[in-house]
């Protein structure tokens, strides 16, 4: 009876793909789909094939809805009511332009990642709805597949913490008592695993271990960038069915259905490109997963006409575009690498040769065994030592005292050894640290709380507090991630939140501060000139301003961490490589604050000059879109700079631009009601992989 009374259900919408399938996760903090979600709701917005629909009841409604359906002023006329609902006819408008941005992947290359144009996100919503089962179906042929949808995600969670998988969220994110579920973790519910590290944890990895006396690791090249999108056809229908077909009844012939949908809905969020998805999304990975599915269909039928059969010669796993072959003759080995290699070539794709990892028995990989040997280390060193003695003051009794004694430099050194020794990459181990000291830091922290308060403990927990900071600072600064950035924001809030209670002098509380705030300014220094660790940045930003106005970072140092000049005294100058992540975050730590104002009077100059750029193109262009809708919301810029960005989108009428610029207060950067904290849960609760 107990479950029961902790189950809930939440009524899913269709529109709740746009929260969980659509967006990259490596996106700043201050940035979802959470409101134009509410608007999609509110407006009833939809796409099916080529017909957009929606209700508008204000003149203002209706002009949002134009801008982000992409008609044209000249195109309003065609516009129909039919029913009381608005109708709108173009195919071609739904051809557009993602905004690509750049994130820091390997030591010296970076990762281009997409937000797709709104509209397509919305073209998507009709798609799930109409497709889902069919999406289940072809991702369930291939019984090598580790991680592919199975089922529609449920539509109940337990309301006790760490209970439910399917569906995770933060419901107080917004104070205007909606009741809807705001950041659900996907559409789909998946089979075996969610993360690749539950796979080296896995029963199936430890009997293959037992079986098979060798594994090799190996990678798709460039899937994403590689993949051709009209072989979603070839693998859910036969690639020599689709030739055929194609050869007597011409092109049209596979129009309205799945694989053709599918098709063109990833073709047109990306400027109508063939080669290539948008790298980010799930519905990418979705996309790419059916077309594996079909690869490994293929590839164990390959081998059993060879008389190489699975689960008794090899046995094989992929993880989205990584595959895990065991197998323990090396001639075997061979002719299944050759065979994959054939079978990717059918969907023009390949192997990446470079990255072939091979392990012989015991099979372990470098990081199993750096894992656990950080788990002891962090274990032994980074907790509270508890005894219990004879009180002597005058209630006598028992009291517990508490011994704390972490050194940052001893930590360091055990920590690079452990790495130098199994080979591991800090990379591949950072964000599993990382969890193990936010953890380790809670429960010292509440075990503070009950012991005897003494001046040697206090030293100790202020000593203790400055060298995790200094040693999470130094793993992170190795290899900065978006992923690994989440985690060390975790770890420093908890740590500001403690600061905060009566536990920490206030001076001692400022000393923290100040560590934590000279250990960001040197991370963001350190990659000031890198365009491809912005998201990183705007993170550790977004920190800075948890720790309070006396920490706010001086206006020329902000303007280098950006790339920014000063052109005169009072004249800031910033190229044009600011992205809309970098302007909104920036708009969004600077504020109205005085301080900042030339900053302000810069990014205003460059969100003109950008959106001005894209004159041509502008009903195509994401990117600026996201930044006007976002502009006209803030809070911090005035209403006639507003005004200026409504008429470069033709609308001119001064009381359709009030209505506009007062119609949200929210868009898609979080300027109002914005609580690090449960913005950090709702982030994490959303990683993928």
């Amino acid at each position: 009876m107990e479950l029961m009374r902790n189950m809930m259900r939440i009524n899913l919408k269709k529109e709740r793909v746009v929260l969980s399938d659509l967006l990259p996760y490596e996106t700043p903090i201050t940035f979802s789909n959470r409101f134009f979600y509410k608007f999609l709701l509110e407006s009833n917005v939809t796409i099916d094939g080529k017909v957009m629909r929606w209700k508008s009841s204000t003149k203002e409604a209706e002009a949002i809805i134009c801008l982000i359906l992409g008609i044209e002023k000249e195109e309003k006329g065609k516009i129909k009511t039919v029913n009381g609902v608005r109708e709108y006819v173009n195919e071609k408008a739904l051809i557009t332009i993602p905004f690509n941005y750049g994130v820091s992947h390997k030591d010296n290359s970076f990762r281009l990642l997409s937000v797709m144009h709104p509209r397509n996100q919305v073209q998507a919503i009709g798609f799930y709805e109409k497709y889902k089962e069919l999406i289940i179906y072809f991702s369930q042929i291939s019984e090598f597949s580790l991680r592919a949808p199975s089922r529609i995600a449920s539509n109940k969670y337990f309301n006790d913490e760490g209970k439910s998988g399917s569906v995770i969220l933060a419901r107080a994110l917004d104070k205007d008592g909606d009741k809807e579920y705001k950041s659900l973790k996907s559409f789909f519910g998946y089979r075996k695993i969610n993360n690749i590290h539950q796979f080296f944890e896995s029963d199936d990895y430890h009997a293959c271990e037992q079986k098979y006396n060798n594994m090799a690791q190996l990678d798709v090249s460039k899937c994403f960038d590689s993949i051709y999108t009209h072989s979603i056809a070839w693998a859910t229908l036969g690639r020599d069915i689709v030739k055929n077909k194609i050869a007597t009844s011409g092109n049209g012939s596979l129009t309205d259905s799945f694989p053709d949908d599918f098709d063109k809905l990833m073709q047109k969020q990306n400027y109508n490109e063939t080669n290539g998805i948008l790298v980010g999304p799930e519905l990418s990975r979705i996309f790419a997963e059916i077309i594996l599915q079909r690869v490994d269909y293929n590839l164990r039928k390959r081998l059993g006409y060879i008389g190489i059969e699975h689960r008794l010669d090899y046995e094989a796993f992929r993880y989205v575009d990584d595959y895990f072959v065991f197998y323990n003759d090396e001639s075997t080995y061979n002719r299944i690498v050759d065979e994959l290699e054939a079978s990717l070539s059918e969907f023009k794709l390949g192997l990446n040769s470079e990255k072939e990892l091979v392990y012989h028995k015991p099979i372990i990989t470098e990081i199993t065994i750096a894992k656990k040997k950080i788990s002891q280390l962090l274990t032994e060193k980074v907790k509270m030592d508890k005894e219990e003695v004879d009180n002597l003051g005058e209630h006598g009794g028992k009291a517990t005292i508490g011994k704390l004694n972490i050194q940052s430099k001893s930590l360091i050194t055990e920590y690079k050894a452990i790495l130098s020794e199994s080979g591991a990459e800090y990379k591949s181990v950072i964000n599993y640290t990382l969890a193990i000291i936010e953890n380790n830091i809670k429960k010292i922290f509440k075990d503070y709380e009950g012991v005897e308060k003494t001046k040697s403990s206090y030293r100790g927990l202020l000593k203790s507090v400055h060298s995790v900071i200094d040693f999470c600072f130094f793993i992170y600064s190795v290899s900065p991630r978006v992923n690994i950035t989440i985690k060390l924001s975790r770890v420093l809030k908890v740590i500001i939140d403690f600061s905060r209670t009566s536990n920490i002098s206030e001076d001692d509380m400022h000393q923290v501060f100040k560590r934590i705030a000279d250990n960001i300014s040197f991370i963001i220094r350190k990659y000031e000139t890198s365009n491809h660790k912005q998201v990183e940045t705007l993170y550790l930003l977004t920190l800075m301003a948890e720790l309070g106005k006396d920490y706010w970072v001086d206006e020329s140092s902000l303007i280098n961490y950006f790339g920014g000049k000063y052109r005169s005294k009072n004249t800031i100058f910033f190229e044009n490589k600011l992205n809309y992540f970098s302007i909104t975050v920036m708009l969004f730590y600077i504020k109205d604050k005085k301080r900042y104002e030339k900053t302000r009077k810069a990014l205003k100059e460059i969100i003109l000059k950008k959106i001005k750029m894209h004159k041509s193109s502008l009903g195509k262009n994401t990117e600026c879109l996201l930044l006007a809708l976002d502009c006209v919301s803030c809070p911090y810029l005035d209403e006639g700079f507003k005004r200026k960005i409504l008429r470069l989108y033709e609308i001119r009428s001064k009381v359709l631009q009030e209505d506009i610029i007062s119609y949200k207060e929210n868009w898609f950067t979080k300027w109002r009601g914005f609580e690090f904290s449960k913005e950090l849960d709702a982030k994490q609760s959303q990683e993928v992989y």
